[in-house]
């Protein structure tokens, strides 16, 4: 199986916390079939960018942010895009 885009990784994490709002990183890790370690970061920098928001403070689950919708829209669109002119794996 080829290794994921940088934006299919980003879709996966946002499509992960869409649908699963308030969960906590392992289980965004779960879902995003990543490591724990390789997706902190991510998480970290999307939240400092207000992609992402802390959803409660018990189990430091996130959501999306209206930005976040938003960026999670484009890059579907882009997805879409870049495989429709068999660009997707470049």
């Amino acid at each position: 199986m080829p290794r994921r885009t940088r934006i299919e990784i980003l879709i996966d994490i946002l499509e992960a916390i869409n649908k699963h709002p308030g969960q906590p990183p392992t289980r965004i890790a779960l879902y995003t079939n990543m490591a724990y370690n390789r997706l902190a970061p991510i998480l970290a920098k999307l939240e400092q960018r207000g992609i992402i928001e802390q959803a409660n403070d018990e189990q430091r689950g996130y959501r999306l942010t209206e930005k976040g919708q938003t960026l999670l829209r484009e890059l579907r669109r882009l997805s879409k895009v870049l495989r429709d002119f068999g660009l997707e794996t470049i």
